[in-house]
């Protein structure tokens, strides 16, 4: 959505939901002091195939994401494999937003929601054990609404182990 102030220009604008659009819920945890972050994907009814496919193509990105992330790999590399699989599957062009768009995929988390490392381009500082982040690969799709997925990692001494251990499909309500 456009967001209920110019000041927030994202998130609910008011606008009463259709059959075929999706919406997307964000939410944050505290856990002794330290902070989970996942999205989930719900729509109205079904959502036309292009939906699913993006989807889809979101839940491939945090596969290869995850399979290449382990200490010493740098963040903008990861952020370079998604770039590379959304511009192959068409959906370059709604990835991270469509007017407005995030320049990262992943972000830390800890004591804060937002902290380091940055799944981003130019982010040259490397995957430490201990280090925790959420991944999030979206596609926002104009006339029906977001899709994709984010879910909290923590990284390993091998690679990285998901904390946020829920369903990652489009829910229809």
């Amino acid at each position: 959505g456009r967001g209920l102030d110019p000041s927030i220009p994202i998130g609910v604008d008011g606008s009463l939901l259709q059959p075929g659009q999706s919406f997307m819920v964000d939410m944050g945890g505290n856990f002794y002091g330290y902070m989970g972050d996942m999205s989930r994907v719900f729509s109205i009814g079904r959502l036309p195939e292009k939906a699913y496919a993006a989807h889809q193509t979101c839940l491939e990105i945090q596969e290869a994401v995850a399979e290449k992330a382990k200490p010493g790999v740098v963040c903008e590399d990861l952020y370079n494999i998604a770039i590379n699989m959304v511009t192959k599957a068409g959906f370059a062009d709604n990835f991270m937003g469509t007017t407005q768009k995030a320049k990262f995929i992943g972000h830390g988390i800890g004591l804060e929601i937002n902290e380091m490392p940055v799944l981003a381009p130019r982010m040259k500082q490397e995957l430490e054990p201990g280090m925790v982040f959420a991944l999030e690969p979206k596609i926002v799709l104009p006339g029906i609404g977001p899709v994709g997925i984010e879910n909290s990692w923590a990284v390993t001494e091998e690679g990285v182990e998901k904390l946020t251990l829920c369903k990652e499909e489009i829910v229809e309500v």
